[in-house]
């Protein structure tokens, strides 16, 4: 059975940086008919994001009343059966004390999903308990998570921003501008590079996970 984030990780779509630079420049956040959404500006264009809009636009297919958080006890159980290394009851997890195919789940969270700037080799709570339930196959509303961390990327403020906004979910919002405005011109040259996993990538990943990750003594049942 295909995953559930399975369309949301693997589409393939150029990303454009005047669009992702005015969509966070000028995004707000604004009720709608009595629904919080976020709304940015491109060229007269509106642009409009909401959880109904990502799960419909990364075809989610989720529940719309799934929670967005795992039960404390559940990602803890969930995390000895994976023979995680680390302190289960820890705020964070580093990705380097999990099995090989946990490691690389996370590691794919933490690129694809998550609202982590620098450092990807620590995932906290919210990332964690996203692999949980999909590992567990528990209801969990990525749509949700997503948007809310989008909304604390536009409140961010001070310091810690140096004024700008972060780039986060470029190809999401160009996907969703996409469907919103088809015919919106778009130029080669402003394309937004972004790396991708290569086949070499994938290797040196493999074998890196091999030297970091050691089972307990004794192993975690």
């Amino acid at each position: 059975m295909e995953s559930r984030i399975n369309k949301a990780v693997t589409f393939s779509t150029s990303a454009y940086k005047s669009f992702v630079k005015a969509s966070w420049d000028f995004a707000s956040i604004v009720q709608v008919n009595g629904i919080e959404v976020i709304q940015g500006n491109l060229n007269d264009l509106t642009v409009t994001v909401s959880p109904e809009i990502l799960n419909t636009v990364l075809e989610l297919q989720e529940d719309p009343n799934a929670p967005f958080s795992i039960p404390i006890m559940s990602t803890c159980g969930c995390l000895l059966r994976m023979k995680c290394t680390g302190d289960i009851f820890s705020n964070q997890i580093n990705k380097g004390d999990l099995p090989l195919r946990y490691k690389f789940l996370l590691h794919v969270l933490i690129q694809c999903i998550s609202n982590i700037r620098a450092g990807y080799d620590i995932a906290g709570n919210d990332i964690i308990g996203l692999m949980v339930a999909l590992v567990l196959n528990k209801p969990f509303s990525i749509s949700k998570y997503i948007f809310t961390n989008m909304k604390e990327n536009i409140t961010r403020t001070g310091s810690r921003t140096t004024g700008n906004k972060f780039w986060m979910y470029p190809h999401f919002l160009q996907k969703i501008m996409n469907v919103q405005h088809p015919g919106n011109p778009k130029a080669d040259n402003d394309i937004l590079k972004i790396e991708t996993m290569t086949e070499n990538s994938l290797k040196i990943f493999k074998v890196l996970a091999a030297k970091r990750y050691t089972e307990s003594k004794p192993p975690r049942k």
